[in-house]
């Protein structure tokens, strides 16, 4: 950093230069909470800094030139993995395609437009701010030419403001690159896609609880023969919205000749370990099934096209694929061992088991609690129980 920051009386470039260096000490103090930005926005404050210094003959300006062209080449090649990621995953997408569709839910389309309308925002206010920025230096800007270094008390109000509209400018820059590169990864990969990926891959939803519900039929299974389900529902909740029961289903009834409490009772141990992912045989209050194997639980992203977008993560409810909430975030990268964790769960009632049923030969990590006047509970084993607290393969207590 040259010293004092302009020599004689005070000139336009003595302005950037100023707000440049005020720009680029800030970038290396706090440019690490940029995150992505950081990539694009470094070559940009250097170059920025590289401009005055080399138009006022410093010699330090060709310092500012390398380390701006190392910040281009730093940015070219992550801009090259990042194409040859969206490449891969359109390959993926291609080769692995079942030919399968299903309906996507509300929640996960507006989730996934919510995404890119808020980058655009996000650019709109950081072009907005950067403008302002410049208008205010450039008011401010008359009233210091041609005054010294040392009757400007060694401080320039228009470089600073001329520092913060620089800095805007650049968040601007590097946030539309972001966006467009987004936009353009999710078209190339497949903006309607639904991917089933293994938990334990560095991803996890963003919110924190999992949102598994139990004890509904979707309003298609509700046109079955003698189903009661729908009428029962409407019945206690008249004015409920048409549009909301298509995406959610309804409480299955307690008394449903299809998916009521006898049906699940007279399900044989096999007929309902085979049905256990069935949401309406569980009570509303308990916890869904859980997979036993690992590898064998699999969150569903909704427009998933690598790094650039994350997807949309997203459950099978009611006959669809649908987020939790229309606000709800991408998926966001984390440590493969890391736990999502979830509401505390409720205890199952005490009293009233009409039989156990040991999943495990089905694939889940836990066992069913059928109840004579009630739907049915899943439990998972307590970490450390002993053999005597296990069921045996009857489904009996022992």
């Amino acid at each position: 950093m040259d010293d004092p920051s302009w020599y004689g009386a005070f000139r336009l470039i003595d302005m950037i230069g100023s707000a440049s260096i005020l720009l680029a000490s800030a970038f290396c103090l706090a440019g690490w909470m940029l995150g992505r930005y950081a990539v694009v926005a470094a070559p940009l404050v250097l170059a920025f800094a590289a401009v005055p210094h080399a138009l006022d003959g410093y010699t330090s300006a060709p310092v500012w030139w390398l380390w701006a062209a190392a910040g281009a080449v730093l940015a070219a090649v992550v801009a090259g993995q990042s194409w040859r990621e969206v490449r891969a995953v359109r390959a993926v997408a291609r080769s692995s395609a079942t030919g399968l569709s299903i309906t996507v839910g509300r929640n996960a389309v507006l989730a996934s437009k919510r995404v890119v309308r808020r980058g655009r925002i996000k650019a709109l206010v950081m072009v907005v701010a950067a403008c302002a920025g410049w208008v205010v230096a450039f008011s401010v800007l008359p009233s210091e030419l041609g005054r010294t270094y040392e009757e400007m008390g060694q401080e320039s109000s228009s470089g600073m403001f001329a520092a913060a509209a620089a800095a805007f400018s650049i968040l601007a820059v590097a946030v539309l690159a972001s966006l467009s590169w987004q936009v353009f990864a999710m078209s190339r990969a497949g903006r309607s896609r639904v991917w089933e990926i293994p938990a334990g891959v560095e991803l996890a939803p963003p919110w924190p609880f999992e949102d598994k519900a139990t004890g509904l039929v979707s309003v298609q299974e509700t046109t079955s023969a003698g189903c009661i389900c729908l009428p029962e529902f409407r019945r206690s909740f008249p004015d409920a919205d048409s549009h909301f029961l298509d995406e959610e289903g309804v409480y299955a009834s307690d008394y449903c000749p299809g998916h009521g409490i006898d049906r699940i009772n007279e399900f044989s141990a096999h007929e309902f370990a085979a049905r256990a992912g069935t949401s309406w045989l569980w009570d509303e209050r308990s916890d869904a099934p859980e997979r036993a194997r690992p590898d064998a639980r699999r969150l569903l992203l909704y427009g998933y096209a690598g790094r650039a977008f994350t997807g949309i993560p997203v459950r099978e409810r009611a006959g669809l694929i649908d987020a939790s909430f229309p606000w709800v975030g991408p998926a966001h990268e984390a440590e493969a061992a890391d736990a999502v964790p979830g509401w505390d769960s409720a205890q199952r009632p005490a009293s009233g088991v009409l039989d156990v049923i040991d999943l495990r030969p089905a694939g889940y990590a836990g066992s069913a609690f059928r109840y004579r006047h009630g739907r049915a509970w899943f439990e998972a084993p307590q970490i450390g129980a002993s053999e005597s607290d296990q069921y045996d393969r009857r489904g009996c207590p022992s």
